[in-house]
């Protein structure tokens, strides 16, 4: 009965596991047209499922084996057993090597940073908490009976010549039983797979994330007519409390109205098919007020010596230049993650951040390791800096900007995802503005850096909470990587709880701006068109016509109207012959 009560217990959890991972995948997969994965992010999740189902049916035919053979051995007792072999035993320099290694490593030098840094209640709590981990896992109770046996005062050996074979048995299960305890207490070997699985769950939590948002961009990182602005209507600004950073005017001449959502137009910009840039500005900001001035991008990439910095002449990264006209205000604006070469450049450069930052997470008190975790990532990221020098894409723009600078231009940078990360550490690195939206940080990996001939060129603290400033969406997974500089700015998203990627989605975040912070300049007259995205796609409410405009249609029948082949309906695309491969 035991053994078929055992074999009915496997198979009803392999059963809620399967079900669990078929809940999970409709869950992420959502059911409206707009909701759920992209199809990379669907695939993965398919693949995940693929191997829950492979491991049910190693689990099945495991059990079917145990069945066979429990039918052909009726009423005979079984009992399951684990037998550890050691097969190679290490010396005891090897061990005390070991020994001394840990405690260098995770105990005295942790210690002696938290010490110089003058964190002296953190270096107490830790050299208390490390000093019993110390006590508890290397003069452990059982493992000095395991080598020997205690009897009053005197130390008897485990295995001293001369003991019989029933003494040795009989210090054994003596053994036994005072070494219960530590089993309970302790998670023994079991703490390394642990930590492996954290780690692989981390890596393939990072892949995913990254991969799903890549997934929607097109293939070359170009996206044609990104956005679909009408004039004629705007949104009031919140009259309680909007945002609080509504308006991002520097100086007393800012780049056009220094408005948030001018900064993430400009930052969704970078995705835009080259042809239709100089358009998509023109429909936000009005004809000829700010322009695209590719000239100078291209004189900058003929004299920059890419082999100087580690990096390809065919540098990845893309970046482009926007000026108010007849000033010398500019803004570098550079992509995001749109490749999978920027995927690449996504792991390289953050995936020990990300890794600390979960350790933290799991441990206990783990914050009073704050203040040593960027040396940490250092460390881990010395190991490889060569690949991450190639991929090291803020050292273009960051000497973009300074030769910007020289030639006397007034320097903002821009960008969001993979490219609001490269932008921080941009603004760091050459002292000016920077924007980021749904960025990843920089404060945990600022030692990491590199500049000219691959030497180190950290940033300080001070310079990210001075130059940087990051808008961080609710629920958005990318900017939670890396610790938060002073200067940011929460906003709500409006997508599923089930769209891990949706809150990502920087044409989201432009509505959300709108939405609270006003479609008017909150410093000049001068107004912004509504995106049709914000109402027909992330469900925001209809903004109202402006005095003196046709309200004899409402906003949706204007976005109909205006771009049938992506709003309009079935007739209207038949009618202006929209192609079913085009992005609308």
């Amino acid at each position: 009965r035991q053994i078929y009560s055992s074999i009915t217990c496997r198979i009803i959890g392999n059963l809620l596991i399967c079900l669990l991972v078929i809940g999970l995948f409709v869950w992420l997969s959502g059911t409206g047209m707009n909701t759920g994965l992209s199809n990379t992010g669907k695939v993965l999740l398919g693949l995940l499922f693929l191997v829950v189902v492979a491991y049910i049916a190693i689990n099945t035919k495991y059990l079917k084996e145990i069945f066979k053979d429990t039918s052909d051995q009726s009423g005979a007792t079984w009992t399951r057993f684990w037998e550890t072999r050691r097969i190679n035993e290490p010396s005891v320099k090897f061990i005390w090597f070991c020994v001394v290694a840990q405690i260098l490593v995770f105990y005295l030098w942790p210690l002696i940073s938290l010490c110089v840094q003058g964190n002296t209640p953190s270096a107490i709590l830790f050299f208390v908490f490390g000093f019993f981990s110390f006590t508890r896992h290397y003069l452990n109770g059982a493992l000095l009976l395991r080598a020997y046996e205690y009897d009053f005062f005197e130390v008897i050996p485990y295995s001293a010549d001369g003991v019989s074979d029933e003494e040795k048995a009989r210090r054994r299960r003596r053994w036994k039983k005072k070494s219960r305890m530590y089993d309970m207490l302790s998670i023994g070997d079991t703490s390394r797979q642990f930590w492996i699985v954290v780690f692989c769950v981390l890596v393939i939590f990072f892949l995913f994330v990254v991969l799903a948002y890549a997934g929607t961009q097109e293939f070359d990182g170009w996206k044609s007519n990104t956005t679909t602005p009408v004039e004629g209507y705007e949104y009031k600004r919140n009259p309680n409390l909007p945002y609080p950073t509504c308006a991002l005017r520097v100086k007393e001449n800012d780049f056009v109205d220094g408005d948030i959502a001018d900064y993430a137009f400009i930052a969704n910009l970078a995705y835009t098919n080259p042809a239709e840039e100089q358009a998509s500005l023109d429909s936000w900001f009005g004809d000829g007020v700010v322009i695209v001035n590719d000239t100078l991008v291209k004189e900058f990439r003929e004299e920059f010596q890419f082999e100087n910095f580690g990096m390809a002449s065919d540098s990845p990264v893309s970046y482009k230049l926007t000026q108010l006209a007849n000033t010398n205000f500019v803004m570098i604006t550079i992509r995001g993650t749109a490749t999978v070469l920027d995927v690449m450049a996504d792991a390289q450069l953050w995936i020990s951040a990300l890794l600390f930052q979960s350790v933290r997470a799991f441990l206990p008190l783990g914050n009073v390791f704050t203040p040593i975790l960027h040396h940490l990532v250092k460390v881990v990221s010395m190991v490889e800096t060569k690949n991450i020098a190639k991929v090291a894409y803020y050292q273009e723009t960051r000497e973009f900007a300074l030769y910007l600078m020289d030639k006397g231009y007034d320097v903002r940078v821009t960008g969001h995802s993979l490219g609001g990360g490269l932008a921080l550490i941009t603004g760091a690195q050459a002292k000016v503005s920077a924007i980021g939206f749904s960025a990843p940080n920089a404060k945990l990996s600022r030692q990491t850096f590199v500049g000219k001939f691959e030497q180190p060129l950290p940033v300080s603290v001070y310079d990210l909470n001075t130059y940087t400033f990051n808008v961080v969406p609710n629920r958005d997974p990318v900017p939670m990587i890396d610790d938060k500089a002073d200067l940011y700015q929460n906003i709500n998203c409006t997508a599923s709880a089930n769209d891990i990627v949706g809150c990502h989605s920087i044409e989201r975040s432009i509505c959300e701006l709108q939405y609270k912070c006003g479609s008017k300049s909150g410093l000049t007259n001068s107004y912004r068109p509504v995106l049709c995205e914000c109402v027909l796609e992330y469900g925001y409410p209809s903004p109202k016509p402006k005095n003196g405009t046709d309200t004899d249609s409402t906003f949706e029948d204007k976005c109909r109207a205006k771009y049938p082949c992506k709003w309009g309906n079935a007739t209207q695309k038949e009618n202006e012959g929209c192609k079913a491969s085009s992005l609308f």
